[in-house]
C-alpha cells in the first residue's frame, strides 16, 4: 500500500522538480561542427564544439524548406581558423554540418554550411557562418517519373502518381527516390572502388538520409491525397499535401557518438550524423476524435471533428462530445510532451504574470467568396474536333463528290478559336463565407493549378487552395524569454496545436498550429538564449499575390511538366 506523503515531502518533491526544469532552461545551447571523413566513408567526424561563440539564431519553421541559421565566432577561434582554411585545403572535405543541441540533446537543429564571411564591426573581427537546415535536402531531390528505371534511357509512365493517406503517400514518394539516390540503383556509387558502397541498395546503414514511416494501416487518419511528379523538386511535390492535411515534416540527425540509436524500422544501425526525415501529424485536425479549435477561459476548449461538405471544397466543423477527457500521460508529473494531437495541452496566457517579453496578435477576415479555376478542357476540345470532322466529312462526301478530307481542314481552321472555350471553367460559391461576411464583401479569385483541365481532381484541389489562401487568418507572435512554465522546443514544436490568449484584445483561447520557433542568443550584447514562437499563420497582413506565390510557382512547374513552355 502506498504511504501518504506529508506536506513537507510534497513541497520538497515539487521544488526538486522546479529546480530540474530551471536547470534545463538555463543550460546553454550546444553548437557543434562536423565534417565528412577524409576517406569518404559514411559518417561524420567532430571538428569541435563552439560553446564560446558570440551569437546564434536558429529557426524551425513548419514545412518551410531551407531555413537559414547563423553562428558567429571570434576570428581567433580554432573552429573559425579551420573553416577559413577550407577553400585552400584540397585534401579537406568542404562540407560542414552543424548540430545545435538544447535540453541535453532532446531538441536539435542541424544543417549544412552555405557560406561564411569575415566581418569587422566596431573594430572587432568575427566570422559569421550561415547554415541551411536539413530540410533543404528535399529541395535537391527530384521526383523522377519512375525512380526504379534508369533516367537517361527510359522513364515510363510520364508522370508518377501516388494515391493514399497523405503521411504514407509523401513518405513513399521520398523513399522511392532515396532508393534511386542512395541505393545506387542505376548509377555508380560515389566511390566505385569502395566495395561496401555497392550493397547500399540492400544495406541502408550507410545512407546519409533515411525516411521514417509506418505501413499503410488503418491508424493513419491523415487525409487521402494524390501527389504526382515529373522531375519536380520534392519540396514542391509534397507542399500542398502537407498543408492541406495539416501535417509537418520533421528532421533529426542521429549522433551515434553520443550513444543515440536509430528508431527507423528495419534500420537499427546508422552512420554517425545520419539524417532521418519523418512526416508527423501533431495537429490532429482531421482526426476521427477531433481536436481543440478554440474555447474560452471559463468554458475550456471546444473540440470539433472536421469533415467535408458536398464537393469536397469546403470544410465542415462538428462539435465533438466528451471535451474533458484527457490522456493518462497528462497526469504524469514527469511528462514533458509531445502532447496528444487530439487533446491540446498547452495554453500560453499573455499576462503580466508570465515571461512573455513582447507579443503581437494579428487577425484578418476572409476575402473572396467565390473561386474560379480552369482554362482548358481537353475532353471537350477533342469531342468538338471529332464532331466538326465528322460533320465536315459527311458534307464533303455527299456534296463535294466524296471529298472526305473536308472535315479535317475545317477542324484545323475552327479549333484554334474553340480550344479552351467549351466547359473550360469551374466556378464555386462559398455560401457560408458569404453569409458570415455580410452584404459588403469581395467577389472572386482565380485559383492556380487547374489550367490544364477544369474538370479533374486537380480542379478540386485548386478550388480548395483558393479558399484556403483567402480564408480568415489569425497569428500570435510572442517572445517567450525563458519560457516560463513551458519548455519551448521540448513541450511543443512547429506543427503542434497551441492555445494562446492576448490580454488586451480578447478573453477567448485561440488554438492554432505553431508555425515557427526560433532559438536565438547574443552573448556579446548580454542577451541569453530565448525562444520566439509564432502561433498561427501571419497571412492576414499579406496581399493575395504574396499568399499565392507558391501556388503560381507550382502552376508553372505543372505547365512545364506537360511540355508547354512560356515564351519570353
Amino acid at each position: 500500500m502506498t504511504a501518504m506523503l506529508s506536506h513537507d515531502e510534497i513541497h520538497t518533491a515539487c521544488q526538486a522538480r522546479r529546480d530540474q526544469l530551471d536547470a534545463m532552461r538555463r543550460a546553454r545551447p550546444r553548437p557543434r561542427l562536423w565534417t565528412n571523413k577524409p576517406d569518404g566513408s559514411a559518417g561524420l567526424i567532430l571538428m569541435g564544439e563552439a560553446g564560446d561563440n558570440i551569437s546564434g539564431d536558429f529557426p524551425w519553421k513548419r514545412n518551410q524548406f531551407g531555413n537559414t541559421g547563423t553562428l558567429r565566432l571570434r576570428m581567433d577561434h580554432f573552429l573559425a581558423r579551420q573553416i577559413i582554411q577550407l577553400p585552400d585545403n584540397p585534401d579537406a572535405k568542404q562540407n560542414v554540418v552543424i548540430t545545435v543541441d538544447h535540453y541535453g540533446g532532446k531538441v536539435r537543429w542541424s544543417g549544412l554550411m552555405k557560406y561564411f564571411k569575415a566581418v569587422k564591426k566596431s573594430g572587432i573581427w568575427y566570422l559569421e557562418i550561415c547554415f541551411i537546415d536539413d530540410l533543404q535536402y528535399l529541395q535537391f531531390m527530384l521526383g523522377a517519373p519512375n525512380p526504379l528505371l534508369p533516367i537517361p534511357i527510359f522513364q515510363f509512365p510520364r508522370v508518377l502518381p501516388i494515391f493514399g493517406p497523405a503521411k504514407w503517400a509523401i513518405s513513399m514518394m521520398i523513399l522511392l527516390n532515396l532508393i534511386r539516390l542512395e541505393g545506387n540503383l542505376w548509377t555508380l556509387p560515389d566511390d566505385p572502388f569502395a566495395i561496401d558502397q555497392w550493397d547500399n541498395l540492400f544495406d541502408w546503414s550507410g545512407w546519409q538520409v533515411l525516411i521514417k514511416a509506418n505501413p499503410i494501416d488503418l491508424d493513419d487518419s491523415s487525409l487521402w491525397t494524390l501527389i504526382a511528379t515529373r522531375m519536380n523538386r520534392m519540396d514542391q511535390v509534397i507542399a500542398n499535401a502537407l498543408d492541406d492535411a495539416q501535417l509537418t515534416m520533421r528532421y533529426r540527425r542521429i549522433i551515434t557518438d553520443d550513444g543515440e540509436t536509430s528508431d527507423v524500422p528495419g534500420v537499427p544501425i546508422v552512420a554517425n550524423g545520419a539524417l532521418v526525415l519523418e512526416v508527423v501529424d501533431t495537429s490532429g485536425y482531421y482526426s476521427p476524435d477531433g481536436t481543440a479549435t478554440g474555447g474560452g477561459i471559463g468554458g475550456g476548449f471546444a473540440r470539433t471533428v472536421q469533415g467535408f461538405a458536398d464537393g469536397f471544397v469546403e470544410d465542415v466543423s462538428i462539435l465533438a462530445g466528451d471535451p474533458e477527457s484527457w490522456p493518462p500521460s497528462y497526469f504524469d508529473a514527469d511528462y514533458l510532451g509531445p502532447g496528444d494531437p487530439t487533446r491540446t495541452w498547452i495554453v500560453i496566457r499573455d499576462s503580466k504574470y508570465n515571461s512573455i517579453d513582447t507579443s503581437e496578435w494579428t487577425h484578418g477576415p476572409a476575402t473572396a467568396v467565390r473561386a474560379i479555376v480552369g482554362g482548358d478542357n481537353p475532353l471537350a476540345d477533342n469531342l468538338a474536333r471529332l464532331t466538326i470532322e465528322s460533320i465536315g466529312a459527311l458534307i464533303g462526301y455527299f456534296l463535294l463528290g466524296g471529298f472526305s478530307g473536308l472535315g479535317s481542314i475545317v477542324a484545323d481552321v475552327i479549333m484554334p478559336f474553340l480550344v479552351g472555350t467549351i466547359f473550360a471553367w469551374l466556378e464555386w460559391q462559398n455560401h457560408s463565407r458569404a453569409t458570415n461576411l455580410g452584404w459588403a464583401h469581395l467577389w472572386e479569385v482565380f485559383g492556380q493549378g487547374a489550367e490544364n483541365n477544369a474538370w479533374s481532381l486537380g480542379a478540386v484541389v485548386a478550388l480548395r487552395g483558393a479558399f484556403l489562401a483567402t480564408q480568415a487568418q489569425s497569428a500570435h507572435v510572442m517572445s517567450l524569454g525563458s519560457g516560463g512554465r513551458f519548455l519551448p522546443g521540448l513541450m511543443f514544436m512547429p506543427g503542434d496545436r497551441i492555445g494562446s490568449t492576448f490580454e488586451q484584445a480578447t478573453s477567448t483561447i485561440r488554438v492554432d498550429q505553431c508555425e515557427e520557433l526560433t532559438l536565438g542568443w547574443d552573448y556579446s550584447a548580454g542577451q541569453p538564449h530565448e525562444y520566439k514562437a509564432q502561433i498561427g499563420l501571419a497571412q492576414a497582413a499579406m496581399t493575395l499575390a504574396e499568399r499565392q506565390n507558391r501556388a503560381i510557382s507550382f502552376a508553372l512547374a505543372t505547365l512545364s511538366n506537360i511540355g508547354c513552355h512560356l515564351l519570353s
